[in-house]
C-alpha cells in the first residue's frame, strides 16, 4: 500500500514537471472614441498559408511550450478579436450573424510567433552562477504579430484593408511574472490597436457605414 502511494506520488510529480502550457491569445484595446455607427458581422480569421504548412512558426515555441494546431489557434484569435472589438466598442454592434449587417469583417493572420528560450551559453556548467553574479540576462524571447483586417459591404465589395504589425526581441531573467506568450499577446494587442486606430480615422468607412 505504502509502495503504491509512493509510486503514485512520484508519477504525479513527474507528469506535472513535464507538462507544457498552451498559448492562449489575449487582446487588450483602448475604448473606441468615436465608435463606428454600424452593425458589423464578423466572419472567419484565416492563418496565412505559410503558417498552415509549417513553413513559418505559429504560436509560441520553446522548452515549456505546447504546440497548438494552426486552425485551432486561428479560431482562438478570432474569438478573442471579436470579444476585444466588442468590449472596446469599435462598432455600435458586432456579431457573428445579422440578417442585414451594415459591414462584413474578416481577417488574415500574417504572422503570430514567439520563440522563448534560454541562451545556449547557459548550458555550460556553472555559468549560471557567474551570470547571476554579473546580473546577466539568461533568456531571450523574440517574435512578431502581423494581422490584416478586411471590411466589406454586405454585397462583398471591399471597403478597406487595415494592417497592424508589432515585433519584439527581449533579453531577461525569468521571474514568473511574464511567462511564455505574454510578450506575444502584448505584440498582438499593439497590432490590433493599430488596426482599431486606422478604422476610427477612416472617413470613407464612416460614410459607407452611415448609408
Amino acid at each position: 500500500m505504502r509502495c503504491s502511494l509512493v509510486c503514485a506520488l512520484f508519477l504525479a510529480t513527474t507528469v506535472a514537471g513535464c507538462s507544457k502550457s498552451e498559448y492562449v491569445p489575449d487582446i487588450t484595446l483602448t475604448h473606441a472614441r468615436p465608435i463606428i455607427d454600424a452593425t458589423a458581422e464578423f466572419h472567419d480569421v484565416y492563418p496565412a498559408p505559410a503558417l498552415i504548412s509549417g513553413k513559418e512558426s505559429f504560436g509560441v515555441t520553446g522548452p515549456d511550450a505546447k504546440q497548438v494546431p494552426p486552425y485551432v489557434l486561428a479560431d482562438r484569435v478570432e474569438e478573442e478579436l471579436l470579444e476585444a472589438f466588442d468590449q472596446a466598442g469599435v462598432f455600435s454592434q458586432i456579431t457573428t450573424f445579422d440578417p442585414q449587417p451594415d459591414l462584413i469583417l474578416t481577417g488574415r493572420i500574417n504572422a503570430l510567433r514567439e520563440h522563448y528560450r534560454p541562451y545556449i551559453w547557459t548550458k555550460i556548467p556553472y555559468v549560471e552562477t557567474v551570470a547571476e553574479f554579473l546580473d546577466m540576462k539568461t533568456h531571450v524571447s523574440s517574435g512578431e504579430a502581423d494581422f490584416t483586417l478586411f471590411i466589406l459591404r454586405r454585397s462583398g465589395e471591399l471597403v478597406g484593408t487595415y494592417r497592424g504589425v508589432s515585433s519584439f526581441k527581449e533579453s531577461f531573467n525569468p521571474t514568473g511574472e511574464m511567462p511564455p506568450g505574454t510578450r506575444l499577446n502584448r505584440a498582438l494587442s499593439e497590432a490590433v490597436q493599430q488596426i482599431q486606430d486606422k478604422i476610427l480615422r477612416d472617413a470613407h468607412l464612416r460614410t459607407v457605414a452611415s448609408r
